[in-house]
């Protein structure tokens, strides 16, 4: 592991531990072909509605070549899919049900639809519409 991890310290304001959220970068190549992704695409554009999301969590953009930054080191190789949301100092209240312990013992949430629930609970946002 990578001392680089940011310390578990390291607390927001509202006393929610600290996020990163991983996305990949919006234009990358797979295969020869150019792509974006559509599951990091719905939290870019909930995070366009709704801005305090980014001003309160860390938002990394990765390549889609692996390895991917530092995601490896938190998640372990072979848990590197984005969109993920990283749990620096372990889960808040809300985040309990939806994260899962990495092998490398991080807490982490890597299904778009639960990723988008715990930002829906943590902002206080409007539900998604059935």
């Amino acid at each position: 592991m990578n001392s680089d991890k940011p310390s578990s310290q390291n607390l927001e304001r509202d006393q929610h531990p600290a996020v990163l959220l991983y996305l990949f970068k919006r234009d990358f190549v797979d295969a020869g072909k150019r792509y974006f992704c559509p599951h990091c695409l719905r939290i870019e554009g909930l995070m366009a509605l709704f801005p305090e999301i980014r001003h309160a969590i860390e938002v990394r953009y990765v390549a889609f070549a692996k390895p991917r930054g530092q995601l490896a080191e938190w998640v372990g190789d072979d848990q590197q899919s984005c969109p993920q949301l990283i749990f620096v100092g372990g889960d808040d209240s809300l985040s309990a049900a939806y994260s899962q312990r990495a092998p490398t013992g991080t807490l982490h949430i890597t299904r778009t639809n639960d990723i988008l629930s715990y930002l829906i609970a943590r902002f206080k946002l409007p539900q998604i519409h059935p």
